[in-house]
């Protein structure tokens, strides 16, 4: 009787206020996500500046970040940040929309595997949060979506990195340069992590600049690294021409 009871209650809530698409705002029968939005984000993929190894639209072989300093070899994004990736971005960080892991995760795995140099990455982490930060928000969203890129695609998962320094949001930094220099010793390693001689892969949800990928591969570098290359599900401040 219970059972039913809450059946009926779903069902008149999803009658009166019809479950909408986190990318798009469509109406959808079930989930958290359209079928087009969907198709969106496996048929979306940026490419690599070829200056810098930021990534840019597909239609130009050049960003414009690359006066900034990147030590990264190379970065690659799902899509650009806008609709969809605004709203689902939004929705998994700031929502608790964590059941869109898998299908995100799964996006950005399919980028590793067609990638012959992500591929090829001994290890895989995220840029951590800052232990205060991790306390309000209660999960780290780029370390989900690592570990869900991990299972899929076998490369080993491996949590190398501290946050020392609880930086503002880089999204309330407009000056470019001043991003870099609030992320600066923002990461140490963890006692007794070994990643000597390795290709890395270091995970964020979204990049703009790159400030804080590259001051997490600066750090995982300055360790030994062979070499670290970034992967986000979407990346902002690329202008199409």
């Amino acid at each position: 009787m219970l059972s039913r009871v809450r059946f009926l209650f779903h069902a008149l809530l999803d009658f009166v206020f019809p479950p909408l698409c986190y990318g798009c705002d469509a109406e959808i029968e079930t989930g958290f996500i359209c079928d087009s939005c969907r198709l969106f984000i496996f048929s979306s993929e940026m490419d690599v500046c070829a200056n810098c190894g930021r990534p840019c639209p597909p239609d130009r072989g050049h960003c414009d970040r690359c006066h900034l300093p990147l030590v990264l070899s190379r970065v690659r994004a799902v899509g650009l940040y806008g609709v969809p990736f605004i709203g689902l971005v939004h929705a998994l960080k700031y929502e608790g929309k964590t059941a869109l892991v898998p299908i995100l995760g799964r996006a950005m795995a399919s980028l590793v595997v067609q990638d012959t140099q992500l591929n090829s990455a001994a290890a895989i982490c995220a840029v951590p949060l800052h232990p205060a930060r991790l306390r309000e928000r209660g999960y780290n969203q780029a370390a989900l979506l690592t570990e869900e890129v991990s299972r899929l695609t076998g490369i080993e998962l491996i949590d190398p990195l501290v946050r020392r320094k609880n930086t503002p949001s880089q999204t309330k930094i407009k000056d470019e340069m001043k991003r870099m220099e609030s992320l600066k010793d923002a990461f140490e390693m963890k006692p007794g992590v070994d990643v000597a001689g390795k290709r890395l892969i270091v995970v964020d949800d979204v990049m703009t600049t790159g400030a804080t990928l590259s001051a997490a591969g600066a750090t995982l570098l300055a360790a030994g690294a062979r070499e670290v290359m970034g992967l986000v599900l979407a990346a902002g401040g690329a202008k199409r021409a």
